[in-house]
């Protein structure tokens, strides 16, 4: 399968510190739930520049097409209180949004003090519901991409660089 760099690996990196300083400068202390696969790079970088009180856990969603609604599937949930918690919703892409806003949902359902968004790439071309991130890396066109987390049938998950793959 071809890739096509697009952000490399230096670029990244560099976003990434920007993102957890900006963070840092926010809270005394942040919950980050970061949605697995695609979020666990991101997650563990973020996290590891953020020199503040930092708890760190993870969820593993499905969202899948009924008849007439979409619902969603948790695999795995967070074992963290975040009751009265500023948290950071931690994800790899913002796409449709679909899915980032039904945890959104599940999320406020356990009642923290603030909630907040934070994903790596964000493609607003795609939004299909009303769901803005905070926190933003990148912003790129309505392309595929892999690596840094994201695959392709898990393809291109270990890439240290966001690439576009041609399918």
């Amino acid at each position: 399968m071809k890739v096509r760099p697009i952000i490399n690996s230096f670029d990244l990196q560099k976003r990434v510190i920007e993102l957890s300083k900006t963070i840092e400068k926010d809270y005394e202390e942040v919950y980050i739930v970061g949605l697995l696969n695609g979020a666990f790079m991101f997650v563990s970088d973020l996290s590891r520049h953020i020199q503040k009180n930092v708890f760190v856990d993870f969820m593993k969603v499905s969202s899948y097409v009924g008849d007439k609604s979409s619902n969603l599937n948790v695999l795995c949930d967070i074992s963290l209180d975040i009751k009265d918690k500023d948290v950071i919703l931690v994800d790899d892409i913002l796409d449709t949004g679909k899915t980032l806003s039904k945890v959104k949902e599940l999320i406020l359902s356990k009642h923290p003090k603030s909630l907040k968004i934070c994903v790596l790439l964000d493609k607003p071309s795609r939004r299909e519901v009303d769901i803005k991130a905070d926190y933003v890396g990148f912003e790129i066109e309505d392309k595929f991409v892999v690596g840094y987390g994201l695959d392709y049938n898990g393809f291109g998950r270990n890439l240290g660089f966001i690439a576009q793959i041609e399918i």
